[in-house]
């Protein structure tokens, strides 16, 4: 089914790009090797100048049990694209709109986040919204809540009460728990739910028809989304629902995990970020919210943005490629998502793999993203 991809993203004027075509080629080209070794299906979309300059698909959208080929708008788990796609997002708009203040304390928003089951705890009464968003909270990369937790407001309860790992501000730790409490956060301001959310400033004044959290219930069918994980205790294959377990455990609706999309959705919000970046437009965010997203707020081993890892040649090399530019931003996915922008070229990649199915013990997709995303950059003249 073709879902006009030429509506929400026009093809580029080739003549008119500032790029060697030869080398984008050639980054299907390795897209396409590894194939049935690093991933069973890959879907790759470059975008230049607003518009798409190359996109390519190929290999399967499930192997177990059954054999799918991936198709055009096939729907993609993103796991933790969506903190990028909507929480960074919704988050600007809220700050945009007076809502709130991202220096404001969490505390003021939900003041039992400043409990652990042990009692008070000063620490985190220092935590304001901003170190939630780049990573810098303090609070523990990750808990196994969906072991212990049966409703999505257990999650909330214990997310809010967890332990911090170190002070506030300290370090950068990237953390699920960070944009769980988030999650909480906004639906607490605004009284609507994430996905909700997501639907009200985003999806719709972006007009993307293939992006939704929990896309079964929905009214896509299985074959209209990409195959995850082989797991036994959620009964084989898991497709149209979440992956992240404790998204699971949230009924899929998170501001962590829980996005399905195409590459194609993901580039026209990615466009609109980049645009505003460079002044082009503001129909989504404005400029000083594109240029804030995607600066350094915290560093430690990498550093972070409003979401979004961000690498500048004097703070390291980005985990995405091994070019420098003045700015790379960029974010992964669990189930085998990335997106890569360079915005001063005004250049992105959305490389989208189900490299978990059927097993996650396939790592190799590190890899092949660096030689990907280095043959990408080498294609600007």
């Amino acid at each position: 089914m073709n879902y006009g991809v030429l509506v929400v993203l026009e093809n580029c004027d080739t003549k008119e790009l500032n790029i060697k075509l030869s080398r984008l080629e050639k980054a299907r080209a390795v897209a396409e090797s590894y194939v049935g070794t690093a991933y069973p299906g890959y879907d790759l979309l470059i975008l230049k100048d607003g518009c798409l300059a190359s996109r390519s698909f190929s290999g399967h959208a499930e192997i177990v049990p059954k054999v799918r080929p991936l198709r055009e708008d096939s729907m993609f788990d993103v796991a933790s694209l969506t903190k990028v796609l909507v929480t960074s997002l919704v988050y600007s708009r809220l700050v945009e709109e007076g809502l709130l203040s991202l220096r404001q304390k969490v505390v003021e928003l939900a003041p039992e986040f400043g409990k652990t089951p042990a009692g008070s705890n000063y620490v985190k009464e220092r935590v304001a919204l901003w170190m939630l968003l780049s990573h810098t909270s303090g609070l523990p990369a990750w808990l196994p809540l969906y072991k212990t937790c049966k409703t999505r407001d257990e999650v909330f309860e214990v997310a809010l009460k967890s332990f911090p790992s170190y002070e506030p501000g300290r370090d950068v730790l990237y953390s699920d728990i960070n944009y769980i409490v988030l999650t909480y956060l906004a639906e607490k301001v605004t009284g609507e739910r994430i996905d909700k959310l997501f639907d009200k400033l985003i999806a719709k004044p972006l007009n993307l028809k293939r992006s939704a959290f929990n896309p079964l219930e929905k009214g896509y069918s299985r074959d209209d989304v990409v195959a995850t994980e082989v797991v036994e205790w959620r009964g084989g294959t898991v497709v149209g629902v979440v992956h992240d377990e404790n998204a699971l455990a949230m009924g899929g609706i998170s501001g962590h995990a829980g996005l399905f999309t195409t590459t194609v959705e993901t580039a026209v919000i990615v466009r609109e970020i980049i645009c505003a970046y460079r002044r082009d437009c503001d129909s989504l965010v404005s400029r000083p919210t594109a240029t804030s997203m995607l600066s350094p707020w915290a560093c430690g081993e990498g550093c972070y943005g409003l979401g979004w890892q961000v690498s500048e040649p004097s703070k390291g090399l980005s985990p995405l490629t091994d070019y420098r530019y003045t700015l790379i931003a960029g974010h992964t996915g669990f189930t085998g998502t990335s997106i890569l922008m360079v915005p001063q070229e005004s250049l992105a990649v959305v490389f989208y793999t189900n490299r978990v199915h059927p097993t996650r013990a396939n790592e190799q997709i590190r890899h092949v993203r660096v030689l990907l995303h280095n043959v990408v950059l080498s294609s600007i003249n």
